[in-house]
């Protein structure tokens, strides 16, 4: 009966895709998904039109009976799928297109689908940063918040998450957040925030502590200097707060952004397949010449500190370049995002992707050898023993939780596998 029923309803069959440009052209869904670029965008020539590195204008149709790959960056996975399936599954069949059509006209990166040629203002509603930090109310604020914009958050990702705007609006009824760990400003200085495009992230019961362990090892990149969006943690330690690196605030427009999913052709539930030597060769390939040294010794400096926290997650969707448009020249690989330790949850993980033929941790001497060969940097071991140092030598205000003392000893453990004789007792 309830095939039946599930055929019966309306189907999405067509999505105008825009990009900051304009209208780029149409993804339609008949016996396979077809996107074919308008005969304005072709007759213009414009490379702002091109909704992928590995799409380039041209009249032919691409096909694919799966889902496009440049579209499986932004469908939604996990908790947000599931409550899109739990409010619009009785009156719409909920397929990739369906869920392109409710969340793709705020996506993650430049692209923005909709059943209308145009793709409308986007989100108006503005939070209150300060409220999403500190509320420590009965109500539980992050259903609130995701009831509010679950279909205006396209983003992928199996972990509870919301995409929304927020900024500080300093009323009598409002906290002032603490200072944004990614300025220099002094301790005791408070920073203005105006509309910042947020993520708010939450670990869920299966995950206890998640959005502070994320928090933790965010830290740790930022102490590194790898790039990381700005990050806040709740005053309850529930809640992790991130900056969405895709939106230029200068410019006030949105970048473009395909993860190594959309990258090696693949669709999301083979995130888990392949090695990091290809996400190495991918960087390589479509990072601009000028950019692509720094990406792939960004790459290898976040992959070794995925390492060293016990990161078993470091799948291909984790990782991803960043661009202006398929013509520009600051192709670049992503800042860092989704890094947590996993061993406090899952005490046997492995690597998500495979390194030297292996999904087993690696030695010293296999990480150097991956740092030479596919990433070019010429001191490999040194990146190894500076993570080393930064990730001992990390010490949060406070973990009354005990959150990060569980990663440390995780940290440690391995730690000996990768350090010098000697080193791993001066920590």
């Amino acid at each position: 009966m309830a095939t039946k029923t599930s055929a019966r309803l309306p189907r999405v069959e067509l999505l105008h895709v825009s990009t900051p440009t304009g209208l780029a052209g149409r993804l339609t869904k008949a016996s396979q998904h077809s996107f074919t670029y308008d005969t304005r965008a072709l007759a213009q020539g414009d490379r702002g039109f091109e909704i992928s590195l590995t799409m380039p204008l041209r009249p032919e149709s691409y096909n694919r009976t799966l889902m496009l790959p440049v579209f499986q960056t932004f469908l939604p996975e996990g908790f947000l799928k599931d409550r899109i399936h739990e409010r619009f599954g009785k009156v719409l069949r909920i397929d990739d297109m369906a869920l392109l059509a409710l969340s793709g006209e705020n996506a993650i990166g430049r692209l923005r689908l909709s059943r209308n040629t145009d793709p409308g203002p986007g989100q108006g509603d503005v939070e209150s940063l300060s409220e999403i930090l500190s509320d420590h109310g009965s109500r539980d604020l992050f259903r609130y918040l995701s009831d509010r914009y679950l279909i205006r958050s396209g983003i992928s990702g199996v972990q509870p998450k919301v995409m929304l705007a927020a900024e500080d609006r300093h009323d009598s009824s409002s906290q002032k957040i603490s200072p944004d760990p990614s300025s220099k400003a002094g301790v005791g200085e408070r920073t203005t925030l105006r509309a910042r495009q947020l993520i708010v992230k939450v670990g869920g019961d299966d995950y206890p502590g998640l959005a502070e362990n994320e928090f933790h090892c965010l830290a740790i990149a930022r102490a590194l200097d790898l790039p990381v969006p700005a990050f806040w943690l709740s005053d309850d330690r529930d809640r992790l707060v991130i900056e969405r690196f895709d939106f230029d605030r200068a410019s006030g427009r949105y970048l473009g952004f395909e993860d190594m999913v959309a990258l090696h052709g693949l669709v999301n539930d083979r995130k888990y397949e392949g090695s990091y030597e290809n996400v190495a060769k991918a960087i390589a390939t479509n990072a601009s010449p000028a950019l692509k040294s720094r990406s792939l010794e960004e790459y290898f400096g976040s992959l070794v500190l995925s390492i060293v926290l016990q990161n078993g997650d470091a799948h291909l969707k984790n990782f991803g370049l960043l661009y202006t448009d398929p013509g520009s020249d600051d192709c670049r690989l992503s800042p860092i995002y989704d890094i947590v330790c996993t061993t406090i949850y899952i005490p046997k993980d492995r690597l998500a992707l495979s390194l030297a033929g292996t999904r087993d941790w690696p030695g010293r001497g296999t990480l150097c050898d991956f740092g030479r060969t596919h990433c070019l940097v010429a001191h490999p071991e040194r990146v190894v023993d500076r993570v080393l140092d930064v990730a001992g030598s990390y010490s949060p205000d406070n973990d009354d939780t005990g959150i990060w003392a569980q990663i440390r000893e995780r940290s440690m453990n391995y730690a000996h596998v990768l350090a010098k004789s000697g080193r791993i007792a001066r920590r």
